[in-house]
């Protein structure tokens, strides 16, 4: 009795693992997903592992593409360029210890010759207030250009989208 149920199990669940490994690893996207994982996980441990802000920021930097454009909408001033980024994000840092950045609803769209992307995503910014705890939620949408350069993706455009109209 418990062989006629423990076989088909087994098997069905061999399976489904099986079609799970082989539609992940033939996923033309994982690259770009896990690139802006590792970028979420910088931000995020910038102020915690003792570098300091420049070493941070210039590590930062590499996320970026040279000629990278951030336009964050709202009227606010584009951004121009790495050494922008860098810069902003040295001086920024020491007062970023009470937020974290988690990028939801990742979508990734590869154009032909798989050297470009176009992907839209949720940024989610998670401020904890340090007296209680408590945390709150900003989240935007923007779509963003990558490029992969030298074997590595690279971010060349970030767009905020406005979603009220």
């Amino acid at each position: 009795m418990l062989r006629r149920v423990l076989v088909p199990s087994t098997a069905v669940i061999l399976l489904v693992a099986g079609v799970w490994y082989f539609s992940q690893a033939n996923d033309e996207t994982a690259d770009i997903r896990r690139r802006l994982q590792a970028l979420c996980d910088d931000v995020n441990s910038s102020t915690t592992d003792g570098r300091g802000p420049e070493a941070r920021a210039s590590q930062l930097g590499m996320f970026f593409t040279d000629d990278v454009d951030v336009d964050l909408g709202n009227g606010a001033m584009p951004i121009k360029g790495r050494e922008t980024i860098v810069a902003m994000a040295a001086r920024l840092q020491p007062r970023t210890a009470a937020f974290k950045l988690e990028f939801a609803d990742v979508t990734a769209v590869m154009d032909p010759g798989g050297n470009a992307a176009n992907v839209h995503l949720t940024a989610e910014f998670i401020r904890r207030n340090l007296l209680t705890g408590e945390q709150t939620l900003d989240a935007r949408e923007f779509t963003l250009g990558m490029r992969r350069v030298a074997n590595d993706w690279q971010i060349q455009r970030v767009t905020a989208v406005d979603t009220l109209k």
